[in-house]
């Protein structure tokens, strides 16, 4: 069973307003700040989009909720 999954890491965001209409599972990772991405002359900024299963070195679990 992989622990290290992006849907179980404090840093990821799956309930962001612009994930609205994007594949279920999918979220951002905000780890770091955000990057800018470029295509066809176009540039905007953002969180790089994972999917939830995916996994990263740097995982940090999320706190335990009572």
């Amino acid at each position: 069973m992989l622990l290290f999954r992006c849907d179980l890491c404090r840093w990821w965001d799956h309930e962001h307003p612009r994930l609205e209409g994007a594949p279920p599972g999918s979220g951002y990772c905000r780890k770091h700040k955000p990057v800018v991405f470029s295509f066809e002359s176009r540039y905007w900024g953002g969180w790089p989009l994972t999917d939830a299963a995916d996994f990263c070195g740097e995982h940090m679990p999320r706190p335990k909720e009572d």
